[in-house]
């Protein structure tokens, strides 16, 4: 298996959509910007067009920044099945907690920063991250998520 670092490029020019277990149109991230073991960075750019959008604001309000926190948890878990040849898990957002937002919405025309930090990943699939979303050095919105992964679909589905 050949290092993070050897294949960082080679994951850098895939679309997020090979990595994050949604389709189109709710993978909301637009582009992963750089990742390590235990940490990414992600962007969005929010247009008429984004997911959310809302045309009398305009632009999409800060609550859905949970949701754009959630995909760079996700985007992280489908990099490193990627890294080991194994298929993307699914995963559940199971909490959020000390989640503050520093203004009423993401604003039309400008891109934002996703900022996500392993805080722990235990065995059983249930992990928590520090995140927070970004503009100009500017915290927009920060949250600690708490996730649940798993390999075994039929389990939590049926």
């Amino acid at each position: 298996m050949q290092s993070i670092e050897a294949q960082k490029p080679i994951i850098l020019s895939k679309p997020v959509s090979e990595f994050v277990p949604h389709s189109a149109p709710m993978v909301l991230i637009d582009k992963i910007v750089d990742f390590d073991e235990s940490s990414l960075v992600a962007e969005f750019s929010v247009s008429a067009e984004s997911r959310f959008f809302q045309t009398d604001i305009p632009g999409i309000e800060s609550w859905v920044g949970v949701e754009y926190m959630a995909q760079a948890i996700a985007a992280l878990a489908g990099i490193r099945a990627f890294l080991v040849n194994q298929p993307v898990n699914l995963g559940f957002l199971l909490g959020t907690r000390k989640l503050e937002l520093f203004q009423q919405q993401f604003n039309n025309n400008q891109t934002y920063t996703v900022q996500i930090k392993e805080l722990y990943m235990d065995d059983s699939g249930l992990g928590s991250f520090d995140c927070s979303i970004v503009q100009n050095n500017q915290c927009v919105c920060a949250a600690k998520l708490n996730v649940f992964e798993t390999s075994d679909q039929t389990q939590l589905l049926n």
